[in-house]
């Protein structure tokens, strides 16, 4: 019987244990739940005292050296984001309505107009003749070849123009 009775304290030694630590768990876990809300209230105090400033009201000098940074912070958002739209290619309009168009439209979406395809300008480069000793694609303005060292022979010049 006695080692019965041992089982049974150890039991419930155990079982205290388990419940000990569940509800240290959830101490924990409130006193987390509170923290959030706690972060939570102090951004809302935060945006509503920005609002505020933003309409105009002043507060002590230190919340207006912090907003100062804020504005500060907004000028370079502003900026960046000036930089960024810079580096955006245009977005393509409809011409009969102005509707934004996808890049593979064929026909506008917002009027159902036939969207013509860009004329695509073609420039027209140098033609650089190979290497006349190993067939090389020559650099344009090589003097040498880059593969078997032979002198590059000028082109001929294209007669001027009669006037």
């Amino acid at each position: 019987m006695a080692l019965f009775d041992k089982l049974n304290i150890l039991a419930a030694a155990a079982t205290d244990k388990a419940n000990s630590a569940i509800e240290t768990g959830k101490l924990t876990y409130k006193v987390s739940a509170e923290e959030k809300k706690i972060a939570d209230f102090t951004l809302a105090i935060g945006d509503l005292l920005v609002d505020k400033l933003d309409n105009g009201e002043t507060f002590d000098d230190e919340i207006m050296a912090l907003y100062a940074s804020i504005l500060a912070s907004r000028d370079v958002i502003a900026a960046a984001m000036g930089e960024l739209a810079a580096k955006k290619p245009p977005v393509p309009t409809c011409p009969s309505c102005g509707a934004a168009l996808a890049e593979s439209a064929k026909f506008c979406s917002g009027c159902g107009a036939k969207v013509e395809e860009p004329e695509i300008e073609v420039v027209e480069a140098d033609v650089v003749p190979p290497c006349s000793n190993c067939g090389a694609e020559l650099e344009p303005g090589a003097a040498f070849c880059n593969q078997c060292g032979t002198k590059v022979e000028a082109p001929a010049e294209e007669p001027a123009p009669a006037e």
